[in-house]
């Protein structure tokens, strides 16, 4: 049987009679994602070696199915990588009186998938799809999504969101997230403001001040400061864009602390860092931790306000905050 896209929710949390449920698609995050909102769903977890096994061989999943659970509860297999290789296998299964639990993972499976087919057609399975959102939709839906936490952005911005970030769920989630994170109080967003707060790869003096300042090098940060006025950056420019950065290490702080990995919080980012910032951002996530980072943010959102105003010299103020994060940088990575 097939899970519309409005019963996915209720279902990960109860899949009621199904016992092999099949997820696939071309977003292979929320594949990922909903396949452990299943297992959580039905075990809470996977911590338990004797009721949740992980496999990649198809050919292991009868075995696995029909192990008794040492411990006593439900079991769950999780297969991954599933293809045509698992439709004999499930087949039998299916005619077995069976407690456990069975997760397919796949990848875009045609209609012509037998393991598809299969799936839609029994009443013992169910498949739940996960498509990625179309390019030409992704402005609507990120704006959708924005609205929805109180924040307004303009065409013109939504358009380049739309023209920049890819359309699977894990990406649109985190763009939103650190959209809404750097709207702040004001609750609105520009087409400077995206371009500031995502990522685009780019290297630019403003660009090596920030990372030379989230890394505790207090000369190279004074050096790219100059370098960015000679070359007519404004402060306020370099503020926004530190703003950015800030947030991004937020939410990548957030995942080191519930993975307890600094890489595999760098590889899960979405969009995913550029390849030529991975070592410096790395090297961040070791000098800055979530409560450090909030510090840094109100102090970068009270230096925007001060370049602003009239009465204080907004060059002198941006260079003394930017060193005051190299100093801050540089003696956490000497305790």
């Amino acid at each position: 049987m097939k899970i519309d896209a409005r019963q996915v929710a209720g279902f990960l949390k109860n899949p009621g009679s199904a016992s092999v449920v099949l997820i696939f698609g071309p977003d292979g995050g929320l594949v990922a994602e909903r396949a452990l909102a299943l297992v959580k769903g039905a075990i809470g977890g996977t911590d338990d070696a004797f009721r949740y096994a992980e496999i990649n061989d198809a050919s292991r999943l009868l075995e696995e199915a029909t192990a008794a659970s040492l411990m006593g509860g439900r079991r769950v297999v999780r297969l991954r990588d599933a293809g045509e290789g698992a439709v004999k296998p499930v087949e039998a299964l299916l005619t077995i009186s069976n407690d456990a639990l069975v997760i397919l993972e796949a990848g875009d499976l045609t209609p012509k998938s037998k393991l598809r087919a299969l799936a839609e057609k029994s009443a013992s399975m169910a498949s739940i799809a996960c498509y990625t959102v179309d390019a030409q939709q992704l402005p609507r839906v990120v704006t959708e999504r924005l609205r929805a936490e109180g924040v307004a952005m303009d065409a013109q911005a939504a358009a380049w969101v739309g023209n920049n970030i890819a359309g699977e769920e894990g990406v649109i989630r985190q763009t939103v997230e650190l959209l809404v994170l750097y709207a702040g109080a004001d609750k609105r967003l520009g087409l400077e403001d995206v371009r500031a707060a995502l990522p685009d790869g780019g290297e630019s003096s403003i660009g090596e001040a920030i990372d030379a300042a989230l890394t505790g090098d207090t000369a190279g940060t004074d050096r790219a400061v100059t370098l960015a006025y000679d070359e007519g950056v404004s402060p306020v420019a370099i503020v926004r864009v530190l703003l950015g950065e800030l947030m991004r290490l937020k939410v990548m702080a957030a995942a080191v602390a519930e993975m307890g990995s600094v890489s595999e919080a760098v590889s899960a980012m979405r969009p995913p860092v550029f390849f030529k910032k991975v070592p410096v951002v790395t090297k961040a996530l070791g000098l800055w931790r979530e409560p450090a980072l909030a510090q840094a943010i109100s102090s970068a959102l009270t230096a925007e306000v001060a370049c602003k105003s009239t009465h204080v010299p907004d060059e002198a103020y941006c260079r003394q905050m930017m060193l005051g994060l190299a100093s801050r940088a540089r003696n956490a990575g000497r305790r």
